[in-house]
Order: structure tokens, then C-alpha cells, then sequence
């Protein structure tokens, strides 16, 4: 559906962007981490337009419009001065949607003759939401949206993503830097860093190969043990390996235990911050 080649991009003479070439299918869920100023935004903004790469294209497949294209930004500037009323007719317009669904904004309650700048983050997040779904969107694009967004109206927020999934096999590719609340929706995962991907998995392909192990004070740690991320007290020490395989639980004297998507996505991370240091 999506194949980018060969994307680059710079904020004046630093770059951002270096020589990036993945694709991403039709249906799929793409989640995206790394530490902040990895690229993961900028990307983002790549994907939909709104910045012009350096070098390299951005290629939309099997005739997708960029009228079913949505993005969510992380900044929610949108429509500021517009009631919600104006916004809808405007969105609609533009889009050519041939109508709007406001059965999400009666949920929220929700009055039409409101301004958007009066809404709440999570309210003006499912706003702009209840404007994409008009689309029948093909791509949607959220940039680290649900950490603002309250329980609730995340609960709910994700509930209409799900459905939106289904009934227009919707690609999403979403940046968060919280996962919990979506551990089991992603299908596949990059990891971001200096960028560029370093990690382009399937879910539970990367479940299986990042583990972690604990061990004592005094306990050696294996000098051939592959480890990816250390956490150290004076009382336990936590090593998460990466890659595991399966024959190191008979090669090594240690129990690998499991570890959620969020833990593992935070020992990238924190590897990323130990190489930097170094």
C-alpha cells in the first residue's frame, strides 16, 4: 500500500532523516518507538506531505486518494476558531465525505455551537477523529496522542479506532511513547533510532526475542550473553537480552522470563541512551 525509498530529510544542515527505504501493507497496524529526536514525527509528517523530503519518495499504492488519508498530530491545531458546526461543514467540503456521523459527539455530548479551542485534549482528539472517520480512511496517522487523552475517552477512542479498522481494513501507523494501553492491538513494530529503523518486527516474533534475567549481587553475568539493556541496584540486577534464542535456555544456568511489548520497547530505548553515554 505504502513504499517508501530511499527517504531522507534535514532541519536546516542536521539530519533527521537518513536514507530510510520499508513498506507497510494494506490492514496492517505499525506501531513506532525510540527516543524523543529519533525522526519519529518527522516521519510521520514525511508520510502525510505536510514536509517535503530531501531525497526520496513516498510511493501510495493500489490508487489510495489523499482524501482517505487521516492524521492525527500531536499538537491538535486545528479549526481553532471554528465551532465544531463550521469545522464539520468545512472537513466535509473539502474531503467531499458525502456526509458526517456525529453519533461520537453526541456520546461526548458535545455541543455543535461550541469552538474547538474550548474542547478539552481528549475531547478535540475525538473530534478530529469523528472528521477522519467521515473519510473511510485507507492510512491513519497518529502522532503521540493517546498519553493526552483520559481513560475514558481513550477507552473510547480506541473501541471506534478498532471498528474503523474493520470495516475499511484501515492501515494504521501510530507513534506513542505509552503502549500499555494498546500492548495487544499492534501487529508490527519498528524501533526508531538516529533516524532510521533498527527493529522491524512482527509483535509477537519480538515477544520471543527479547527476554529478561535477574540475578543476585554477586552472580556472574555470562560473557557471551547478548544484552541489549541492564538495570543495576544493590540488591537485584535486571539484564534484558536481545536476540534470544531458544538453545540459551539450556546453554546458560538462568531462567529467561517474558516480557511485556511496553517493557521491551523501554529496553530498546534505554539501550539507546547507554550507547549514547559511552
Amino acid at each position: 500500500m505504502i513504499e517508501v525509498k530511499d527517504l531522507s530529510f534535514k532541519f536546516k544542515k542536521k539530519p533527521v532523516l537518513e536514507n530510510i527505504n520499508i513498506r507497510f501493507g494494506e490492514g496492517e497496524f505499525i506501531l513506532i518507538a525510540g527516543n524523543n529526536g529519533a525522526g519519529k514525527s518527522t516521519f510521520l509528517r514525511c508520510l502525510t506531505g505536510v514536509l517535503s523530503p530531501l531525497s526520496g519518495s513516498v510511493y501510495f499504492k493500489d490508487g489510495l486518494s489523499k482524501r482517505r488519508i487521516g492524521y492525527i498530530p500531536d499538537g491538535l491545531g486545528f479549526f481553532e476558531n471554528l465551532t465544531l458546526k463550521t469545522a464539520i461543514n468545512f472537513h466535509t467540503r473539502v474531503f467531499r465525505t458525502g456526509g458526517f456521523d456525529d453519533s461520537l459527539l453526541k456520546e461526548l455530548d458535545l455541543d455543535p455551537d461550541s469552538k474547538v479551542k474550548t474542547l478539552s485534549v481528549g475531547e478535540r482528539t475525538l473530534f478530529l477523529f469523528s472528521l477522519i472517520l467521515a473519510q473511510k480512511p485507507r492510512l491513519l496517522l497518529l502522532d503521540e496522542i493517546l498519553h493526552a487523552v483520559d481513560a475514558y475517552l481513550r477507552d473510547i477512542f480506541l473501541d471506534r479506532l478498532l471498528d474503523m479498522i474493520a470495516q475499511y481494513n484501515t492501515t494504521v501507523i501510530a507513534v506513542n511513547h505509552t503502549f500499555t494501553e494498546i500492548e495487544k492491538i499492534p501487529e508490527r513494530v519498528l524501533v526508531m533510532e538516529n533516524g532510521g529503523f533498527i527493529i522491524d518486527e512482527k509483535t509477537d516474533t519480538l515477544r520471543e526475542k527479547v527476554k529478561k534475567i535477574e540475578l543476585g549481587p554477586d552472580e556472574p553475568v555470562p560473557d557471551d550473553l547478548p544484552v541489549l539493556f541492564k538495570k543495576e541496584t544493590p540488591y537485584i540486577r535486571e539484564y534484558y537480552v536481545y536476540p534470544f534464542e531458544e538453545k540459551m535456555r539450556t546453554g546458560f544456568d538462568l531462567e529467561f522470563r517474558d516480557l511485556n511489548l511496553a517493557d521491551i520497547l523501554k529496553s530498546f530505548i534505554g539501550g539507546y541512551y547507554v550507547k549514547k553515554r559511552v
